[in-house]
Formats: C-alpha cells, structure tokens, sequence
C-alpha cells in the first residue's frame, strides 16, 4: 500500500479540483489532461489498498477532529477493508476513463473550468464518502455528492429542462436524506458513537447481553435505508433519475456506474458488512429491516424495467436500467446472508463496468447523430464498428449472457433468493431481468441495426475519436472478463457464497430463451411488428400508462407541488398578510396617534422653543443636586 492511500485516495480528487480553474487559464489541453492525471494518480492510490483489505483485511486510520468535551472527541477516521478499497478503485478507476472520455465528448462545450471542477469534486465525494469510518463524515460527503450531481445534471443552465432536473435531483433525494439523517442521529443519542466499529461493538455486547433495544435498532436502520432509497432511485424516490438525463453523457456515466447511485447500495452493504454482520444479527433478529429491503428492490427492480420497454431516449433506457439494476443489488442484500452479500457487492462490480461502457457508447452515438431520439438513428453499425462492438458486450453483459460479467454476478442474487426462500423476491428477479433482455435488444436494433432513419441518411456519420473509443474497448473487455474473477473476488472480500442450485441455472436458460426470444421476435428477427402490439387496444392503453412511468410524476407535482403551493398560498394569506402584515400596520397607526398627540406641542415659535429649553434645564438641574444631596 502506498503511504497515507486511505486519506490521498480522496483528498487528491478533492483538493485537486480547486486548482482545475488555475490550469485552464494556463490552456485548455493543459486543464483537459490535469484533471485526468488527478484523478487517474487517486485511481493508483486507491487501487494500491487492495493488498492491505485481501481477505477481510481491516485498518482504521483515526485523528481528533470535533471536540465533545471531557477529552471525548468525534474523529476524523479512515476505514481500509475490502469494501471500501473495492468501492474506492471503482470511483477513481471508472473515474479516470470518463474523464479521459470528457477530452472528446466535451471539446466543444462551454464553461469546461466548472465542468472539470465538479467532476473532479465529486469522484472526491464519492471516494470520501466510501472510505469513511463513521456516519457523520460519511454524510458530509453524501452531501457532497447530492450538491455535485445537482450542478452537473443542470450543467447547461440555460436549459429550463436541464436547470428543473437538478433541482428534482437535488429536492427528490433530500427526501431521503432527512430520513438518513435521523436514523444517524437516533444511533448517535442511543450509543454514543458515530464509528462504525464503535457502534459494531456496543451492539454486539447488547446483543450478547440480551439489553439492545432492537425495535430502536430497527427503527434507526430503516430511516438509514431511506437514504439508500432516495441516492439509489429505488420507488417511491426514483422519479429525479430518468431527468438527470439532461446532464452531459459523461456525467449521467460518472452518476450511474462510479458515484451517487451507488451510494445508497454501499450504504446498505456497509451496515451488513460492518456495523450488524450476519454472524452476530441473524435474519430473524432484523427481518423487517431486511424484508423491506428485499421487497421495495424487488419491486423496483421490476416496475422500472418495464419503463425501459418504450421511451425513445437512448440515455432513458439505460437509465431505467440503471434502477432495475441497483434494485437488484438491493434484493440481493435484502436476503441476508453472505450469498445476498456477496451478489449485491458483485453485481455493483458488474454493473459498474458495463453501465459505464453504455452510457459512454451513448455519448459516441448522440455525439456522431446529435439526437437523442433512437427513432431517428438506425443503421449505425456500419459506420461506427467500435462502439458497436463494444456496446453489444454492454447490453450482453446487462441481460446476463454468458460468459459476460452479468451472468455471474445475477446468477448469485438468484441463487440467494432461493437460498433465502423467498418466492416474491425470485419472481421479481426473474420477471425483472426477462425484460431487461428484451429492452436491451430493442436499444441494440433501434440504435445499431434497423434501417437508417432519414436523419442519420442526411448526416455524415463517423467513428467517435480515440479518446473515447479507448475508454469503451477498456470497458468492454473488463466487462467481458470480470466474471471469471467471481472465487478470486470472494477470496478478496472474505465471503463464502453458496454454490448455484440447478434451479439457478434452469432460471437462467429460462431468462434468455424467453427474453432473448420476444426480443428476438419483435425487433433483431423482424418476426412481428411491435407497432401492431403498441396500437393494439390493450396495448396502447399499456403504452400510455408505462410512457407517463405510471403517472406518478404528475401525482407528485400535483398532489405534493401544487399542494405546497396551495397550502404556500394560504399561509401568506392568513399568516402573512392578516396577521403579521396586520399587526405591523395596527402598529404603524398606534404609533402614528400617539406622536399627533405629542405634534401640538411642537408650534414652532421661538418664544415657547426656549421656554421648554429652560424648564427642561431647570428639571435636570434640580435632578443633579437631589442626587449630590442624597
């Protein structure tokens, strides 16, 4: 390990990005390719840790930061253990590669300075956020990430779109963290310490001692949840994530695949890993806190994928994935047990590498067609081999295609559904990843292989530049390759996960056969006209429901926005205006009569000016001498 790479790892990032200004006033390449080396020397650091967590290896660097008084202090700590240096080398390493991207996809853009400062602010953020080893200086970054992602998805400010999806980001996800907040706190005045080390202890020794109030416990791990719910979009908060597509492509790759999203899925594999492991709080000590999980995952996991099935936005599908996907992870965790563990971790691994390498491909296609729209692109192969290539072992990768990395690590959270026996949570994992294949090959053939559109025939169509088609064969080939690192990952972490039953397996086979063949029918085979299913009574009606995501949205801004502002209207009414504006302006006229009474005193003529002078004198005379008098 290279010295001090628990605190480099973040600070590099961090304070390295207030100097990105000064070195684009020294030139732009020379700005571009410093805030790559930045983050790429964090990614050495970070990476360099992993010796040192092998194995469940476990290091807690701490110094004095917030004295309590009475010697006590809360401090300022690092924790070094194989999910931290794991998440920390995913931030810095995925990191790097988006900003090298940045150099191609951002050349001709404005404002670059700020794009970089808060690229670079928010890997800090993230890094920050993985290795801290206690709750409050794990939320101080948490909102650094939530403040970062709000200036990064309203990067193009003067886009209405643009500067409304910041602020629904940056609003939806408070929600979350309040509830976040309270369960630190509610920890905090229960046991005294903010440590996750510290708090592991104290509620071993309850648990032991039969003392810990596990209701408390409870109640404080679900609050801790919501922000799990609100940073990772999982429902009812995952509204603000389709929108945060206004944002540059390198920041919706940066947000899905390396930072914010994931946040909420470590949080939760933090506090199974570290602060209630499975060894001491068994399934049934903390069922409901893990049933909730399991359950609003699965659901999500679900209820996303079939959004994906009809939006036209070639970032909207990948980022309705991007829930399904880490409503997965969640549903893995919510099994608990070192399998569910495990699968959640790796599949967050898995995820990583092939959401980046989609959202990166994206960027190549909306940078080469400057649309969006897959209904107006088609055809793209042909002209653009590299990212064809590489985006067809990201949407593999995605639907669980062997030998792919997603095959691996999705076979693992079925295989913990059915360890766990849990038949609601299997069934949403199923259902959830048969669409994810058909979506995926809808995007593949919309994008890559169906006629070209009118748009594409009038535009001169050519391969993205190197620097950021280097990015994508990267990508792809880790991609294609990680999965085959599963028992060597294992042995890393330090878990033990069960071996796949054959039903895990049959589930596979059925997952493709059936996902892979309605895709295969409807849109790669041209078998069916998926028109004819869309203008189908049913289906238009199904269409309509899944293209405004459930109404939900419009239930949000009117019963919750428009209800505060109704509610904003009569509190300035009655509060406001009669009351407050009332009492100020009964006062006004109190104030007003009583000086016309003294006014009349006031005539204006010399004469009575110096009486009332000599009179005021003699009384302040006669004052001071009863005083010396005594």
């Amino acid at each position: 390990m290279l010295p001090y790479a628990g605190w480099l790892s973040w600070l590099i990032p961090t304070v390295g990005s207030l100097f990105v200004p000064l070195f684009f006033k020294l030139g732009k390449k020379i700005g571009e390719w410093y805030s790559v080396a930045v983050v790429a020397v964090a990614a050495v650091f970070s990476v360099s840790m992993i010796p040192e967590a092998w194995g469940y290896g476990r290091q807690v660097i701490k110094i004095p930061w917030i004295p309590l008084g009475g010697g006590k202090w809360i401090e300022a700590s690092i924790l070094i253990d194989p999910l931290s240096v794991l998440m920390a080398s995913i931030a810095t390493g995925i990191g790097t590669l988006i900003v090298l991207y940045s150099i191609g996809y951002m050349a001709h853009e404005e404002g670059l300075p700020r794009y970089y400062f808060f690229i670079l602010f928010f890997i800090g953020g993230m890094t920050g956020l993985v290795m801290a080893e206690n709750l409050l200086q794990l939320y101080i970054f948490w909102e650094i990430v939530g403040l970062c992602s709000y200036a990064l998805i309203g990067f193009y400010y003067r886009k209405k779109e643009a500067t409304h999806a910041g602020i629904k980001a940056f609003v939806t996800t408070r929600v979350g963290d309040v509830m976040m907040l309270l369960g630190i706190l509610l920890l905090f005045i229960s046991f005294g310490t903010f440590s996750y080390s510290g708090l592991a202890e104290i509620l071993h020794e309850g648990a032991a001692g039969g003392s810990l109030d596990m209701g408390m416990l409870t109640l404080s791990l679900l609050l801790i949840f919501g922000g799990a719910v609100g940073k990772s979009a999982q429902f009812p908060l995952h509204v603000w994530l389709p929108d945060a597509m206004e944002g540059p492509t390198p920041v919706s790759a940066l947000i899905h695949a390396a930072t914010m999203v994931k946040a909420g899925v470590y949080l939760v594999a933090r506090m199974i890993f570290t602060v209630v492991p499975l060894e001491v709080f068994s399934p049934a000590m903390l069922s409901d806190w893990y049933l909730t999980i399991a359950l609003i995952g699965g659901f999500t996991a679900f209820f996303a994928a079939t959004m994906g099935l009809v939006t036209s936005d070639i970032k909207r599908v990948i980022a309705y994935s991007t829930i399904s996907q880490l409503a997965l992870m969640l549903t893995a965790l919510g099994m608990a047990s070192e399998t569910g563990l495990f699968g959640g971790v790796f599949h967050l691994l898995s995820h990583s590498l092939f959401k980046a390498l989609l959202f990166l491909a994206a960027g190549a296609v909306i940078h080469a067609v400057h649309t969006n729209n897959m209904d107006e692109m088609g055809g793209l192969k042909r002209h653009m081999p590299i990212t064809f290539w590489t985006s067809l072992v990201g949407i593999l990768a995605l639907s669980g295609v062997p030998p792919l990395s997603g095959f691996w690590s999705k076979d693992i959270i079925i295989t913990a559904s059915l360890e766990a026996g849990h038949v609601v949570a299997y069934l949403f994992i199923i259902g959830a990843s048969i669409l994810t294949f058909i979506y995926s090959l809808r995007w593949l053939y919309k994008v890559f292989l169906a006629p070209p559109s009118p748009h594409v025939q009038n535009h001169h169509i050519h391969e993205a530049p190197p620097v950021m088609t280097i990015p994508l064969i990267i990508l792809a080939a880790s991609a294609a390759v990680i999965g085959f690192g599963e028992p060597l990952i294992a042995d890393y972490m330090g878990i033990h996960p069960s071996k796949p039953p054959l039903l895990t397996y049959l589930s596979s086979a059925a997952i493709l056969l059936i996902g892979g063949g309605i895709g295969y029918i409807f849109y790669i085979g041209g078998k069916v006209n998926p028109e004819s299913v869309r203008l189908s009574p049913v289906g238009a009606t199904l269409h309509k429901i899944l293209l405004n995501r459930y109404y939900i949205d419009d239930f949000y801004y009117k019963a919750i926005v428009g209800g505060l502002d109704k509610l904003s209207a009569v509190i300035y009414k009655f509060i406001e205006v009669k009351i407050i504006d009332g009492f100020n302006y009964t006062l006004a006229k109190v104030a007003t009569a009583f000086v016309q009474i003294f006014r009349n005193i006031q005539t204006g003529e010399s004469n009575i000016n110096i009486s009332g002078f000599i009179i005021g004198i003699a009384i302040l005379i006669l004052l001071f001498l009863q005083f010396l008098l005594g």
